[in-house]
């Protein structure tokens, strides 16, 4: 498990609760675990959510994307000292094409797959993604705001 993900198991099995918003994340990771700095802890709540290991509600609160009842955290967990949040971002694209390989595609299978309906049906990329994840039985629906933010304002 990657450190983002252990993270954020962590608050949320801190904060007892489905939904947090980015202030009591943020308060749970300064001042109940103790981990990090007012700073840092945002830049982690920042990266957790830019990662996808969080999505926000229509209440703007924050939830885990990921089945927290499946997700194991030793008690001991600390993270690293020297973490360096910004190399534990995950973009969009390498997240979709994984949960496209997940389905049973090799990687390289996948992206050639995916080129051919960019080519053939003029798609987007990230549109024919989800089209050759749905089309493999995959749920791509964590990824269908993100994609729809990134063609209307572009990366950010």
């Amino acid at each position: 498990m990657d450190e983002l993900r252990s993270i954020v198991a962590s608050v949320f099995k801190m904060g007892k609760g489905s939904s947090l918003t980015r202030t009591e994340m943020r308060n749970i990771l300064i001042y109940n675990l103790r981990w990090f700095d007012p700073d840092m802890a945002t830049s982690v709540v920042d990266a957790a959510a830019a990662s996808g290991y969080l999505r926000t509600g229509p209440d703007s609160r924050l939830s885990p994307t990921f089945d927290m009842g499946s997700t194991f955290v030793d008690v001991a967990y600390r993270p690293p000292q020297d973490l360096d949040v910004s190399t534990l971002i995950r973009p969009l694209l390498e997240r979709m094409i994984e949960t496209v390989v997940r389905s049973g595609l090799e990687r390289k299978e996948a992206v050639r797959t995916i080129n051919k309906r960019v080519s053939e049906l003029r798609l987007l990329f990230p549109c024919a993604v989800i089209q050759v994840g749905l089309e493999r039985g995959a749920d791509m629906s964590p990824f269908y705001i993100e994609v729809e933010d990134q063609i209307l304002y572009g990366d950010r």
